[in-house]
């Protein structure tokens, strides 16, 4: 389906360094034949002019380096930015921080405060594929029937300053189309992965106007269907306008074009929630009289102030949707944790407004105090979706190596794709790995990634990042890189130590 392109800039932390050798061998002894099987991987004429960064590390305590190449250089990491990010998020944050979002009365208002969970009416998170994503204000209005209150006669107010105004980062706006759930922004309220879900169905008839329907209904959008059945083709989807947000459904739809939901990102996540919120409400029989509007109320503290009557707290915590930001590569989750370490710290309430700045200055602090050098490295969003971001393959699997000893490392570890998983990004790839290789994709235009780890037939295991840039440069070059990272994972997963080396 045709969406509208849109086109964003740049923030630096720190300077391009000194170049690492080619294809140089850090290792001795039981590693030798591993790194010698590796090497030509590297000069496989198929990857042409890509440019390729390799650092891969056996963990343990000799801790050796097996194999590298212009590892410490910065590349464009993609997704793999989100190891990054969830490794700052579990070393940063309380281990049992929760998100609390907050429905309370204050005289004849409603009062919404968020506090940047991004998981609230996620899909992929429901108990049952038949509870609706707009569970949790049906749960509201049963809280307030208990009150008492089926009519609200003042305002919904809803307050998301937990986190910064700007919704996405700078340079997206530049780069990358906004339509798409891909570029979907983060606020301190979030709902459904800040996307309306359009459906598109075609009438029995041709020349019939096609079925649209939007998920979720709420005032906050409005349809403007002009499509029409057709024996072929695909509809254009478009958005416009903020509030409501006009969701233009036109062109031909066709058999061909049933399937899943086509995800289009909204502009403004909170007054999205709220609207939501707002309409599920109503369909439960709590009317609200006056307008919908945002208004700061938390304490600059971050404490919620003593007037307020809470009628319902929703918690989510962060060990429940890990997953969705390494396994899925949900790019809305990771920009939530970015600014969520920037506004919360250590605490378990905001300290501070969590925005990008904040969060690089965080992930920045987390950086050097694992010992990763900040030359050349770029933190320009969470999810890796921006083409400014810059990592060093020695970055990463500093950050591996480092999460390999971490007190939550299991929960890490288990946040990453395996071959075959049906839930994760490497489903399709290195089926006979299921088990050995825990990892996390990347792709943007021009970039493919993969880094994470593996375990070897006698338990040895392995940090490895393999970073390939400028892949449009050669034929195929995606394919390309992905038979390089596969190969590499195979041959970790599959070499014997020698006996001497048997611990």
């Amino acid at each position: 389906m045709n969406i509208r392109k849109r086109p964003a800039r740049k923030i630096v932390i720190g300077l391009v360094g000194i170049f690492s050798s080619v294809g140089s061998v850090g290792a001795a002894g039981p590693y030798d034949g591993l790194s010698e099987k590796m090497r030509p991987m590297l000069a496989d004429s198929r990857l042409g002019n890509m440019d390729i960064g390799v650092h891969i590390q056996a963990l343990g305590p000799d801790g050796a380096v097996i194999l590298e190449q212009r590892a410490d250089e910065p590349f464009k990491p993609a997704s793999n930015q989100k190891l990054l990010i969830t490794a700052a998020a579990l070393s940063i944050l309380p281990a049992d921080f929760t998100y609390r979002t907050i429905l309370a009365r204050r005289g004849n208002d409603l009062i919404i405060i968020g506090s940047g969970d991004p998981s609230i009416g996620d899909p992929r998170l429901r108990e049952r594929p038949d509870v609706p994503i707009t569970a949790i204000f049906h749960e509201w209005a049963d809280k307030l029937r208990a009150d008492g209150l089926t009519e609200v006669s003042g305002d919904l107010i809803f307050d998301d300053f937990v986190f910064e105004q700007k919704f996405v980062p700078a340079s997206w706006t530049r780069q990358h189309n906004l339509q798409g759930w891909s570029a979907a922004p983060i606020g301190g309220l979030n709902f459904n992965n800040n996307c309306v879900d359009v459906q598109i169905k075609p009438a029995p008839q041709i020349g019939a106007p096609a079925e649209v329907t939007l998920i979720p209904d709420s005032t906050y959008t409005r349809l403007a269907n002009t499509s029409q059945t057709a024996s072929k083709g695909e509809p254009v989807i478009q958005r416009s306008g903020e509030l409501p947000m006009v969701v233009q459904v036109s062109g031909p739809v066709s058999r061909g074009n049933v399937g899943s939901p086509f995800s289009l990102a909204v502009i403004d996540p909170g007054m999205f929630f709220a609207c939501a919120a707002r309409t599920s409400l109503a369909s439960k029989g709590i009317r609200i009289v006056g307008q919908t509007r945002r208004q700061r109320i938390r304490r600059i503290d971050g404490d919620i102030p003593a007037d307020l009557r809470i009628v319902a707290v929703h918690e989510s915590k962060l060990d429940d949707f890990l997953w969705r930001v390494n396994k899925s590569s949900q790019n809305m989750c990771a920009e939530a944790l970015l600014k969520t370490v920037g506004a919360y710290g250590a605490r378990h309430t905001p300290s501070q407004i969590g925005g990008y700045d904040t969060g690089r200055e965080s992930i920045s602090a987390f950086l050097k105090g694992i010992g990763v050098s900040l030359t050349g490295i770029v933190i320009d969003d969470g999810s890796g979706l921006s083409h400014d971001n810059r990592l060093t393959p020695e970055a990463i699997v500093k950050i591996l190596a480092y999460m390999d000893r971490h007190p939550r490392r299991e929960l890490f570890q288990a946040s990453l794709a395996e071959p075959g998983d049906q839930e994760g990004t490497l489903r399709r790839r290195m089926h006979d790995l299921n088990g050995q290789v825990y990892a996390k994709t990347g792709y943007i235009r021009g970039a493919s990634t993969l880094s994470g780890y593996v375990v070897g037939p006698d338990g040895q295991r392995y940090a490895f990042s393999v970073l390939c840039n400028e892949t449009t440069k050669v034929k195929d070059g995606t394919s390309a890189a992905r038979r390089l990272q596969d190969a590499i994972c195979k041959t970790l997963a599959t070499w014997s130590m020698s006996p001497v080396a048997t611990r």
